[in-house]
């Protein structure tokens, strides 16, 4: 009788935790430094031109359905440029428009450049969905156009993960 009522307190417990086990948010956002992709001008024929790198800029990449992986999320559901040429994260707000996912703010603490990799830096809230950040300096991603050509290039500076549950 005592094994029997201890599982199924066991089992209580388990039902308890499968229905009340939050589910989380799926959106990251990568603030990145990135480059542009361009044509040399005054090309004649552009499907022949050579491509050249322009000016550093610094964007934000929003994925709606988690973060980069090498087989899945190559492009970003959504990318802004938050300053033209690159200007640091760290220290001030940075405020971009990300298209139809909303209002974009970043607080990069302003010693966080020298953080080590994963260590929190800051927050960021797209929308009304807050993000906390961490240091990356190592995620890379590089978006395509409709034939495949990449445009931008990028590197994550940090990776911010939704809190939103």
């Amino acid at each position: 009788m005592l094994l029997h009522q201890a599982l199924g307190v066991v089992l209580a417990a388990i039902a308890m935790n499968a229905i009340a086990a939050p589910m989380g948010s799926k959106h990251n956002l990568y603030l990145a430094t990135c480059s542009k992709q361009t044509i040399i001008p005054d090309c004649p024929l552009i499907i022949l031109c050579p491509r050249q790198r322009a000016a550093t800029y610094t964007a934000v990449a929003y994925y709606a359905n988690g973060p980069i992986e090498s087989n899945r999320n190559k492009n970003p559901t959504q990318i802004a440029t938050v300053s033209n040429p690159a200007a640091p994260w760290e220290g001030t707000q940075r405020v971009a428009k990300l298209g139809r996912a909303g209002d974009f703010a970043s607080n990069i603490d302003a010693g966080a450049r020298n953080l080590a990799k994963s260590a929190i830096a800051g927050e960021a809230k797209l929308g009304t969905e807050e993000f906390v950040c961490f240091k990356d300096g190592e995620s890379a991603f590089t978006v395509r156009d409709e034939l495949d050509i990449p445009e931008y290039s990028c590197k994550a500076d940090y990776w911010c993960a939704s809190i939103q549950v």
